[in-house]
């Protein structure tokens, strides 16, 4: 007898009209992705040509030796101002997508490319490599009733309780208090029991302004911010926290940017994107400016080592010797110890690199005072108020670093992949044989 879900695919064949334009034919080709960690974000105006637009009635699949099996996804609402759909507990919920939704995925678990006969109507998604060679497929199924089971991973979740994020290889908590800035970050090894990496996160912003006769130098912190919760989701593919967040720098300039920040945590990574608005007043009165953020390490940094791109062979805390180049260009950097490595990029306009800003590199190695971090240089010479959008991304392996770790996290923001959606739908012969 036939499993359940291939029962639910062959009801769906048999059930549903071939959509119009359909591919009359596949051939087998096998998956030559290379890219693990990256989310494919699919918008939902691409997702024509099947069924309804219940999210509860779909099913995303991969083909592994000839074979359809469910993957991770899954759907998140946009409302109609365009900011996420979320809730206060984070439950995941079905709902009617339109055409400014999201499907989300990962790459990695893409598969195969279908033979004809192996599917039924369905929407192919074929993920491409487009820098460096290589196609994965995953396969959108719509069953009009009692859908099979959807695969059992989750990759993250964030509880509201804990302030906690955690994904399969590391978890990251955060303080209780109105600031509720990023604490301590601990790996998550193979057999499951997490061990501390990084202490806390400390922040140093120092801006000096001139306004008339007046000089204004304000110090502030990880803890000058004002952060209030907005919204969780935890999906099977990512967990999404959304924060408002404000800063008061006084009567002087009200339009300090306020305003509402997500972080999306996936399995192995999590990213802040931002969007930073910079006042034309407090252009104009800047005169000098001061930033950095600087993961401390505590006890755990004494068998710890410092890699970047021009650092190749590591550098010990232990005092012994200082990193290379300091004031250059850095977009990432490491630490790792034999516990496992935290890896992170920071992404800043083009724009303010080609007025020579540049992301320096904090590097302490002196008594407990022991951490790495970046450091943002030249920002005096920014020229033009506005909006700017920047990232922080963060990538957690279990295992100790290894030279090249970096680039496929940062093939993520360099060279984002590309999926185009096809129709599919199987011979005629094949429903006619399977009767």
């Amino acid at each position: 007898m036939k499993s359940a879900p291939m029962l639910a695919l062959l009801v769906a064949m048999f059930t549903h009209p071939l959509p119009a334009g359909a591919s009359a034919s596949l051939e087998a080709t096998a998956k030559s992705l290379q890219r693990d960690q990256d989310p494919v974000i699919v918008r939902t105006g691409l997702l024509t040509g099947l069924g309804d637009h219940e999210t509860s009635r779909y099913r995303l699949y991969a083909v592994r030796q000839g074979r359809l099996e469910p993957i991770p996804f899954q759907f998140d609402a946009r409302g109609a101002d365009g900011e996420l759909v979320l809730s206060e507990d984070g439950t995941e919920t079905g709902f009617t997508f339109d055409d400014d939704d999201e499907l989300v995925f990962m790459a990695k678990d893409t598969g195969d490319r279908a033979a004809n006969d192996l599917l039924p109507a369905a929407l192919e998604l074929a993920v491409v490599d487009r820098a460096h060679g290589g196609t994965g497929w995953a396969y959108l199924i719509h069953f009009a009733e009692d859908p099979p089971s959807r695969s059992p991973v989750r990759y993250a979740t964030f509880d509201t309780a804990r302030q906690e994020a955690r994904g399969l290889t590391y978890e990251v908590s955060y303080s209780h208090d109105r600031s509720n800035f990023l604490g301590r970050i601990r790996i998550v090894p193979r057999d499951g029991t997490a061990e501390t990496l990084i202490e806390r996160l400390r922040m140093r912003i120092s801006p000096t302004f001139a306004l008339l006769w007046t000089t204004v130098q304000p110090t502030l912190t990880e803890e000058s911010f004002s952060v209030a919760p907005d919204g969780v989701k935890n999906g099977p593919v990512r967990a999404i926290r959304r924060v408002r967040q404000s800063l008061d720098l006084g009567p002087m300039f009200p339009d300090v940017p306020n305003g509402r920040v997500y972080t999306y945590y996936y399995a192995t990574s999590f990213q802040t994107p931002v969007r930073f608005s910079i006042p034309w007043l407090a252009l104009k009165a800047l005169r000098d400016f001061r930033y950095e953020s600087v993961e401390e390490l505590g006890s755990h940094g004494e068998d710890m080592r410092y890699w970047d791109a021009a650092n190749r062979e590591g550098v010990a805390f232990d005092g012994s010797e200082r990193p290379a180049a300091t004031d250059a260009d850095h977009d990432w950097w490491v630490v790792s110890s034999a516990r496992g490595m935290c890896m992170q990029a920071f992404v800043i306009p083009e724009e303010w690199r080609s007025r020579g800003i540049k992301r320096g590199i904090v590097f302490n190695a002196s008594g407990t005072d022991l951490g790495a971090g970046y450091s943002l240089l030249r920002m005096t010479n920014l020229e033009r108020a506005g909006t700017y959008d920047l990232a922080s991304v963060f990538v957690f392996l279990p295992r100790p670093y290894r030279s090249g770790d970096e680039s496929e996290a940062l093939d993520a923001l360099r060279d984002p992949l590309h999926t185009e959606v096809h129709v599919v739908a199987p011979f005629v012969r094949r429903a006619s044989a399977t009767r």
